[in-house]
């Protein structure tokens, strides 16, 4: 039977690729790991860190572990929580059709797509691990070798955990708040142990084996047994997934694809949501839905502000818990980031821009929406970038008090940098922010854009593909480089200074959203008014 469904499955995705002869598949993953492994090797040798002192090399030894286990408790965190939701396990819909409602075994049709899930994230949880391990290796001793096999290792312990966890729970129908409750006390308990108030935390030993490029300790293997156990019961228990998610999941994951292919960062993020489950909230979190004002007298500016203000505020009410405690554990996550950063490791500043950007995106969900629907904009008297500019308002406003808790953290763990981490709080939550709403604006409908005008050459298409993806990621760097500057050279005026230009950064985001539209507007016509004297030149010709 499992033949059957091999074969089955193997000419179905040779109908959908062609027949792929396998020197072409190894000379792809050879280029893969050839520029993707050149470009972290040059990256990680542009930046020169300072290797730790003795009371730092110190302090990773003993609490080195608890930290890094955080992460692995994130993850099993993660896969409780998906399996709750009917994840991790996305199948084909000719599967869900055809093989899980034929006479067969659901565990002849299901434990391929488990074993492939395990595959996947273990390679993708090794990359990272390693990546980091080579940056590790600049500041603390050890081989480059050892520190990428080390970081690797426990990076795909934390991805095979993942979707391990992930599958027991679900195939053992565990209730969603449940799942929530054990996966909050994972993770309180590992930050209980990172910060000293408990001997040991649950993920330890993955945390441990991150550090084998310093020392190696037999014991962490432990933990390594107890991922591949919990990965062996996965594939055991993939017979009793349920079918109605896989069918749920099967759709969705294919609309996600075809998003990603397309570069549609909006619809992935709404399939994403809906892949969790996540719903707005019927009633707002705190006080009563207010009505909109009415336009009255000559305040029509005044009033159509606060009319906008209003429908973004609203809607940020409405967040369901789960996206607020996201957005909660990504300001976090910046916030270490940036104690990392002021302790030497300059690269980590990548990570502020990703948890900030990430962040933004959460946040920036009327603006969004307001895009999302460009109708709304052809019945307001005001031109569409105005409408933009003023739903930037409800966000910038609601992604404060997660800058003061990413300061807070800082504080926290660097008391001597309290004053410039809240004194930067904003700015740079700000500027992290101002990358999504490049990206969220970039790729909103053109009413201007004439059909002729999306072609693009084949030999620019990959340049300019590339550079859509980087651009908004390059504005949120830009936006926390206040970080890496205050660290250089800890002072007032340079806090002051970094704050000014970051400001200024978020003002000529802004700037840009309000007349994105007449500057395209008006280079368009300069274009038409070129090619309207170059036709005309040739006929007097």
């Amino acid at each position: 039977m499992a033949a059957i469904v091999s074969e089955v499955r193997r000419r179905r995705r040779a109908r959908r690729l062609g027949e792929l002869e396998w020197f072409e598949v190894a000379y792809r993953a050879y280029l893969v790991a050839l520029i993707g492994g050149g470009a972290v090797l040059w990256a990680s040798s542009l930046v020169e860190d300072l290797a730790v002192t003795p009371a730092q090399l110190a302090d990773v030894q003993r609490l080195g572990p608890s930290v890094l286990g955080v992460l692995a408790a994130a993850a099993i965190a993660l896969g409780l929580r998906s399996g709750s939701d009917g994840g991790p396990i996305a199948v084909e819909a000719g599967d869900v059709q055809h093989l899980l409602l034929a006479p067969i075994p659901r565990r002849s049709v299901l434990t391929q797509p488990v074993i492939q899930r395990l595959r996947t994230t273990a390679f993708g949880g090794a990359v990272l691990g390693g990546a980091a391990g080579l940056l590790a290796a600049d500041r603390l001793p050890g081989s480059r070798p050892a520190w990428v096999a080390s970081g690797a290792a426990a990076g795909a312990a934390g991805g095979v955990a993942f979707v391990a966890v992930a599958v027991v729970t679900h195939a053992g129908r565990l209730p969603r708040p449940a799942a929530t409750g054990l996966a909050m006390g994972v993770v309180v308990a590992q930050l209980a142990a990172a910060a000293g108030w408990l001997p040991a935390g649950p993920a330890d030993s993955i945390g441990s084996l991150a550090l084998w490029g310093l020392r190696v300790r037999a014991g962490d293997l432990a933990g390594v047994a107890a991922v591949l156990a919990a990965a062996v019961v996965a594939v055991l228990v993939a017979g009793r997934l349920r079918v109605e998610p896989l069918v749920r999941r099967a759709g969705l994951v294919a609309q996600l694809r075809f998003a990603v292919t397309m570069q549609d960062l909006r619809t992935v993020m709404l399939l994403r949501r809906q892949l969790r489950g996540e719903h707005a909230r019927t009633r707002p979190w705190f006080g009563a839905a207010s009505r909109p004002p009415t336009p009255g007298g000559n305040g029509v500016s005044t009033a159509g502000l606060a009319v906008v203000w209003t429908r973004g505020w609203r809607g940020l009410r409405r967040s369901p818990a789960a996206r607020l405690a996201r957005m909660g554990g990504l300001a976090v996550v910046a916030g270490l980031a940036a104690v990392a950063v002021t302790a030497g490791t300059t690269p980590a500043i990548i990570v502020v821009a990703g948890a900030l950007h990430l962040l933004g995106l959460e946040a920036v969900e009327p603006l969004s929406q307001e895009i999302d629907h460009p109708d709304h904009a052809d019945v307001t008297p005001h031109p569409r970038g105005w409408l933009l500019a003023r739903h930037l308002l409800a966000p910038a406003a609601a992604v404060v008090p997660f800058g003061l808790l990413g300061a807070a953290v800082v504080a926290a763990v660097q008391p001597a940098h309290m004053a410039a981490a809240f004194s930067l709080a904003l700015p740079v939550t700000w500027g992290g922010v101002a990358g999504a709403v490049v990206g969220v604006v970039r790729d909103a409908p053109d009413p201007l854009a004439a059909p002729a005008a999306t072609a693009v050459p084949p030999e620019f298409a990959g340049f300019t593909t590339t550079m859509r993806l980087l651009w908004p990621i390059a504005v949120s760097v830009a936006g926390v480089v206040a970080v890496a500057v205050v660290a250089a050279a800890p002072s007032a005026a340079a806090v002051a200074r970094s704050a000014v230009a970051t400001l200024l950064l978020v003002a000529v985001v802004g700037w840009w959203v309000r007349r994105r539209d007449e500057w395209r507007q008006r280079w368009r016509r300069f274009l038409d008014e070129g090619r309207a004297a170059a036709r005309a030149s040739r006929v007097a010709s």
